[in-house]
């Protein structure tokens, strides 16, 4: 049974538990690609060691940290206007149910639609700055936030809503007191999603052809085969990843405080 408002102590015993088998095999990988890879004579311009790697993350001229602050800046403009397009459209729907009808199928379609051949398109359109990027971020992020949010909204049972409607509630007050903490959870769900496809939705976006960004240092790296430094490229990008999916977890246990001991 979950104790509402029940305090769960995170000792070092516990994180490393949960943590510990990811760091172990990370690190496993890590000394075993360092030092496998030249033992079986791979190339470095083919597959280079965690330890180049590191070192071409290093070098000034790589610029790693710039190069991921534009992909950071870009993900979260999209992710910001993801998160409303979803969280708009997700309330329209439960209010109007004939605007889903219509726009639903449409939206699945445009979902259909290959992404990456988009980039392009945006590009020629709204120019070579930061606006294709975050539109590409926006894409990716707002489906999964909108499926997820559609979900927890309608996760009331009939009963608690017909309970409400019988003590003379509006749909705005069921939806502020109930629609909205049910869906709470799913919404962060959605969220820790749509904060990596953000990222992906940035990269993108700078493959398709930016002058800055980790998707635009992947692309000039590899075309001089200089991987070491598109795979620093990509780890950065996994990072920036992993640091917005860490954010919404963090903000899920605070908020959602009640979801804890489930």
């Amino acid at each position: 049974m979950v104790r509402y408002g029940a305090m769960v102590k995170t000792t070092p015993h516990n994180l490393f538990r949960r943590l510990g088998p990811a760091l172990l095999l990370g690190v496993a990988l890590v000394i075993g690609l360092e030092w496998g890879l030249p033992a079986a004579g791979i190339p470095a311009y083919l597959l280079p060691t965690p330890s180049r790697v590191i070192n071409a993350a290093l070098q000034p001229e790589v610029r790693l940290i710039y190069h991921t602050g534009a992909t950071a800046s870009a993900a979260l403009l999209g992710l910001a206007i993801g998160i409303c397009i979803a969280l708009t459209l997700a309330i329209a729907f439960i209010f109007v149910r004939p605007l889903e009808d219509a726009l639903y199928p449409w939206i699945l379609l445009g979902q259909s639609l290959p992404s990456v051949a988009l980039a392009p398109l945006l590009t020629i359109w709204l120019g070579d700055g930061i606006a294709p990027r975050a539109a590409m971020a926006a894409l990716f992020a707002s489906f999964p936030l909108l499926i997820a949010t559609i979900s927890g909204l309608r996760r009331p049972a009939p009963e608690q809503l017909a309970m409400m409607q019988a003590y003379g509630a509006s749909q705005w007050q069921i939806l502020r007191m109930l629609r909205l903490p049910a869906a709470l959870p799913f919404i962060f769900s959605g969220l820790r999603v749509a904060g990596a496809l953000a990222v992906i939705g940035a990269l993108v976006g700078e493959l398709a052809g930016a002058g800055r960004g980790l998707g635009y240092l992947i692309t000039t790296s590899t075309y001089r085969l200089a991987t070491d430094r598109a795979f620093a490229a990509v780890a950065a990008a996994a990072g920036l990843a992993l640091v917005l999916h860490g954010i919404f977890l963090l903000l899920e246990r605070i908020i959602v405080f009640w979801e804890r001991e489930r």
